[in-house]
């Protein structure tokens, strides 16, 4: 679980943007993504922090991307947010295999210089 702490991560605007842009009510998106109207108003209002899962399942209703990036800009930081794309949008049976495969890449990098 990523933790984000009480400060702003600009996802509450954007919440709130996108769903006033799709017309859509606070009481329509909570019920379809299955959260009281009140924890939705305490989300866009900065009251509440819920979890990266929560954000992202907020964003599948209001057909957007969510993107999480390292915030130094470096290759290894692209990549890092890329796979945990790849992760989440996994089944379990395909993550597992994944990780598989991260591990047999692990052992062979070391020939990599």
């Amino acid at each position: 679980m990523i933790s984000m702490g009480s400060e702003s991560t600009g996802l509450e605007f954007a919440v709130r943007s996108l769903r006033e842009t799709k017309g859509m009510s606070r009481r329509e998106l909570a019920c379809a993504v299955g959260i009281s109207e009140s924890y939705l108003k305490k989300i866009e209002n900065r009251h509440r922090n819920p979890r990266l899962e929560r954000y992202q399942k907020i964003m599948e209703v209001l057909d957007a991307d969510i993107a999480i990036r390292n915030s130094d800009g470096t290759v290894k930081g692209e990549c890092a947010a890329r796979a945990h794309k790849v992760f989440l949008d996994s089944t379990e049976k395909q993550a597992v295999f994944l990780i598989q495969v991260l591990g047999f890449m692990a052992k062979s990098i070391k020939a990599v210089k």
